[in-house]
């Protein structure tokens, strides 16, 4: 006998052939076997194949129906209609509560990636010591979890439909929505079914419909007889120019206050309709955002004065219609800007697709030799800038990116100099960052212990990031926290420093919540591993909540920066997940506090109508996490809170005590609130 065959093959009864003589041509041999002359055992997939770990094809009549299909690809079949079967039931169950369209999972990637994701199979967890948090019959890819929280609605203030992808602010309250306990069929029947959550977080008071201005004929004439409003003009340029402009510095602001005065003494004849805008669009951004203590100048308080400005820069691009010069790119960055702070995401969004568009167009992304331009740098740095903003705020509300391949942009980088300037190259590698996180963590077909692997190793990136941050620049995280003297930093850096360390924890805090998501669906004890995550993502979630409050009680400018309040809401709602599912327990004790640092923030903002409304929301999450506590005692709970008490630093330990599981805890009244909002049609901005 043959004691060196090859196990794969065949055993050969009869006595072997001559070496010379040829092998039996199979008849109905996969391709690759015909090719390679290999001895088919005719198998679906062959031995061959299966050992390679190749597509194993037959062609032909023979098996007609696996003609041209690989087994990979028939197995990833049946796991896809296995995955809509069961997304079809969950959504029949639903139906009841859900008068929204389905939710649309984001099937396209951004272009401008500039990474490939990792080839992996669509299966379940390896064995590994991650194994721990899978439960049996846990047969859904990790990837359309994060499409669940997907929201596509109908917003019944614009009559337009907005996605808002998983890692918006609104996704991640939807799924704190979801993730309570829900109410039996009948009750679910009972309540009202034109619930949209994004009408409710919508702020009425600033839409599109308050950016339409009068011709600009009219305009012009009316704003000349204000002489261009230059009592008020100072007062809110330098609200923007003290503020927010050193966190995007890409306005001359010498250049700019000379032309501005050219407009006020009249000396130029025909001023230059877009600048008009831009200068417009910068008095809008500055009454928006300045400390005000005076509650009205000239008849009219923060938000009249910012709304008019903004109007009436609207009303000088539809004049303009699409001019490409860098005054029409900066003035829609600003009026971006301005939606972004009016809590308005998705007219941020769009305005700042069209100043991108309006570069591409303009060819502003791109490297020209000329020497007469004497404002390439200006352009520069107003690209680059738009590129970072760009792929921040289409992460914010869970969007790609419309940037295209970063092989197009050959613009030169603003140099990593000792200025002011030098906060936009750092912005772009932190952009880069923010991408990974939304392509690979968010949006790639991968199991988690693979996606675990991608995190830590993007946290380390985002670690040396932070260390090669300049020390003028480098926010005060960790140990050296407050440890070396900044009184004599210049007022830009002193800025920069604070925004770059909310951003850091809360790019931390995405970055891993959706290993915390995924210990509330399993509510199970999650191994080692996976418990680091979670205990990362809570400590940058308290960490953002208490960095900004800090900053609030030093800072009174800082409060008036009003796209704090989706930071804020971002990490509250991540607080809230395992609060909301384990309730009132020694494990979740330690982020009450945070989530109480949170509404007392919000409550600081209380001119904004959606910080408003996101104290309401909160406020019923805690009224249902203090009740949880009172109905429900916790077995062995002095044991559990000596523990907790001699517990050291942010880190949470989740044990889930035994009544967590199966627990009936009270439902959320949140289709209520939402209600409610409706009806009232949503509070005046303006008090006073």
């Amino acid at each position: 006998m043959q004691t060196s065959q090859s196990p794969i093959l065949q055993p050969v009864v009869d006595e072997p052939a001559p070496k010379r003589a040829k092998r039996p041509r199979a008849a109905q041999a996969c391709d690759r076997c015909r090719t390679k002359k290999y001895k088919c055992d005719e198998q679906y997939p062959c031995s061959h194949c299966r050992k390679s770990a190749l597509d194993c094809v037959y062609q032909g009549n023979y098996r007609e129906r696996e003609s041209s299909r690989s087994a990979n690809y028939i197995a990833d079949l049946e796991k896809k209609v296995e995955e809509l079967a069961s997304r079809l039931r969950n959504a029949e169950a639903q139906n009841a509560t859900s008068p929204q369209p389905p939710t649309v999972p984001m099937t396209q990637l951004p272009l401008s990636t500039g990474i490939e994701t990792p080839p992996c199979s669509m299966t379940q967890l390896e064995s590994t010591p991650g194994d721990a948090a899978k439960m049996p019959g846990d047969t859904q890819e990790e990837s359309t979890e994060g499409a669940d929280d997907e929201i596509n609605e109908l917003n019944h203030h614009t009559n337009g439909i907005e996605f808002h992808g998983s890692t918006s602010s609104a996704a991640l309250i939807g799924h704190l929505k979801k993730a309570r306990a829900t109410k039996s069929h009948e009750e679910r029947l009972s309540r009202a079914t034109d619930f949209s959550l994004i009408s409710t977080l919508h702020n009425p008071s600033f839409s599109p419909s308050c950016t339409t201005g009068p011709a600009h004929p009219t305009l012009l004439a009316s704003i000349e007889q204000h002489n261009y409003y230059f009592d008020q003009a100072h007062v809110f340029m330098n609200g923007y120019f003290e503020n927010i402009h050193f966190i995007h510095p890409f306005i001359d602001k010498e250049d700019f206050l000379v032309r501005a005065n050219d407009l006020w003494f009249n000396r130029a004849r025909t001023p230059e309709p877009s600048f008009v805008a831009l200068y417009l669009s910068v008095l809008s951004f500055g009454s928006l955002v300045r400390v005000w203590d005076e509650s009205t100048i000239a008849g009219m308080g923060r938000f009249e004065w910012s709304r008019k400005l903004f109007g009436e820069a609207q009303a000088y691009l539809n004049y303009l219609q699409f001019s490409n010069d860098l005054e029409t790119v900066q003035c829609l960055y600003l009026m971006a800007k301005v939606c972004q702070n009016e809590l308005n995401p998705n007219l941020a969004y769009m305005y700042l697709g069209l100043a991108v568009r309006t570069c591409l167009s303009a060819g502003f992304n791109r490297e020209v030799r000329c020497p007469k331009d004497q404002r390439s740098s200006w352009i520069s740095r107003t690209w680059w800038g738009l590129f970072s903003l760009e792929i921040e705020m289409s992460f914010s509300v869970g969007r790609p990116d419309t940037l295209g391949m970063d092989e197009y942009h050959n613009r030169a980088i603003p140099e990593r100099d000792d200025t002011e300037y030098a906060i936009i190259p750092w912005m772009i590698d932190f952009a880069q960052i923010i991408r990974r996180v939304s392509v690979h963590i968010y949006h790639s077909r991968i199991t988690l212990q693979e996606k675990l692997q991608l995190a830590l190793q993007i946290e380390m990136e985002m670690d040396r990031w932070l260390a090669r941050l300049p020390e003028k620049i480098k926010p005060d995280i960790g140990a050296d926290r407050l440890s070396r003297s900044a009184l004599r930093d210049p007022k830009w850096a002193r800025r920069q420093r604070l925004v770059l360390g909310i951003r850091y924890y809360n790019v931390k805090m995405l970055l891993f919540r959706p290993f915390l998501s995924h210990f509330t669906r399993k509510l199970r004890h999650p191994p080692s591993e996976l418990e680091e995550t979670i205990t990362k993502c809570l400590d940058a979630a308290m960490k953002t909540i208490e960095v900004v409050h800090d900053i609030y009680r030093v800072h009174t400018f800082f409060r008036c920066w009003w796209y704090n309040t989706t930071y804020v809401m971002f990490a509250t709602s991540t607080l809230l997940l395992p609060m909301s599912k384990l309730g009132m327990c020694a494990e979740t004790m330690p982020l009450l506090r945070s989530v109480e640092m949170g509404v007392e923030i919000l409550e600081a903002m209380d001119e904004s109508v959606v910080a408003r409304k996101s104290v309401e929301i909160i406020r019923q999450y805690l009224r249902d996490f203090r009740s949880s506590g009172a109905q429900q005692p916790v077995p062995g709970a002095e044991e559990t809170e000596e523990m907790a008490a001699t517990e050291s630093g942010p880190g949470i330990g989740f044990e889930i005590p035994e009544w967590a599981y199966g627990f009936g805890f009270p439902d959320y009244s949140f289709d209520g609130i939402a209600r409610l909002f409706d009806d009232i049609g949503g509070p005046p901005m303006l008090d006073g």
